[in-house]
C-alpha cells in the first residue's frame, strides 16, 4: 500500500467517525492535516505524470519551474502545530534543515542538467519528487504526527 492509499485509508476512517459522531478536535486537526497531505502526494503524482519526455529544454525548462515552484513553497507554509518543547523544536528544525538540503541537492544537479539526456527527465523528476516527499513528510510529522490511530 503506497503512503497515498494509507493517507485516504485514514480519511476515509475519519469521515466514517464524523459521520457517526462527530469528530474531536483533535481528529479535526488530523483530518485537516490528511487533506492537505493527500493534496501534495496527488500534486506531486501529477507533476510526475506529467513530466514531459521531449528534446525542446523549453518545455523542460518550464515543467522543472513549475515544479521547483510549488517544492520551494512547501518548504515554507504550514509551520506550525502543537507547541513545542526545547526538544520538538530542534526536531523541527533539523527536519526543516534536512529537506532544504534535499531542495538544494536537487536545484544543484538541474543546473547543468545534460541536454543530451532529455528523454531521462521524467524518471530523474520522479527521483526529486520522491527525495522531496520522504523529507517532507517526516519534516511534517514533527508538527502534526500520525503514528497513532487516527
Amino acid at each position: 500500500m503506497t503512503m497515498l492509499e494509507k493517507l485516504r485509508t485514514q480519511k476515509a476512517t475519519l469521515e466514517a467517525t464524523m459521520e457517526e459522531s462527530g469528530l474531536t478536535l483533535e481528529q479535526l486537526w488530523m483530518y485537516q492535516e490528511l487533506n492537505y497531505r493527500i493534496e501534495v502526494f496527488e500534486s506531486c503524482q501529477m507533476f510526475y505524470r506529467s513530466a514531459p519526455c521531449v528534446p525542446d529544454t523549453k518545455i523542460l525548462s518550464q515543467h522543472y519551474k513549475l515544479v521547483d515552484t510549488y517544492v520551494q513553497h512547501l518548504s515554507r507554509e504550514r509551520q506550525y502545530g502543537k507547541p513545542a518543547d526545547d526538544t520538538q523544536k530542534q526536531h523541527r528544525a533539523a527536519a526543516l534543515e534536512n529537506l532544504n538540503q534535499v531542495i538544494e541537492d536537487y536545484r544543484r544537479r538541474f543546473k547543468s542538467f545534460p541536454t543530451d539526456t532529455v528523454e531521462h527527465y521524467p524518471v530523474a523528476i520522479g527521483h526529486v519528487l520522491h527525495n522531496v516527499l520522504i523529507a517532507w513528510t517526516q519534516h511534517r510529522q514533527c508538527y502534526v504526527e500520525f503514528n497513532k490511530e487516527v
